[in-house]
């Protein structure tokens, strides 16, 4: 027996044409067996409104630039990159939410850390979240 992959498009008979003696006849697949067409091309979803996408991408800026006042300073300082290294490794979160606070990061953020690295993730409210995975 074949077996078909693609649940979607059925072959005219089950088999293969290369297993078939005689290629001559080919037929049609049955209706039923068909993926349904829509010639009206009219969708199931909604129409497209990007009012919340674009309100979304003005926020997210946001979030990037607190994101990169992080960022620059563990890139500038080293014995900030140190101090938070060291934190996070000794699962002091107070210290490192208040280091990560010292940059002038003023939204709302989590931080979970493991040995070898670290993860925030910045949140505005029910619309963006950023997440920044940095590894040591």
């Amino acid at each position: 027996m074949y077996y078909n992959p693609y649940p979607y498009f059925v072959y005219p008979n089950y088999y293969p044409t290369w297993v078939l003696a005689d290629h001559s006849t080919t037929q049609q697949p049955s209706r039923h067996l068909v993926m349904p067409t829509n010639p009206t091309n009219r969708s199931s979803f909604p129409p497209v409104n990007t009012n919340k996408l674009k309100t979304s991408a003005k926020r997210i800026k946001v979030i990037m630039q607190q994101a990169q006042l992080l960022t620059d300073k563990i890139d500038d300082s080293e014995q900030f990159a140190h101090d938070l290294m060291n934190a996070a490794q000794q699962s002091n979160k107070t210290e490192v939410d208040k280091l990560i606070a010292s940059t002038g990061v003023t939204m709302k953020f989590e931080t979970n850390y493991t040995p070898d690295r670290i993860r925030i993730v910045f949140t505005d409210s029910d619309c963006c979240k950023l997440t920044l995975l940095l590894s040591w």
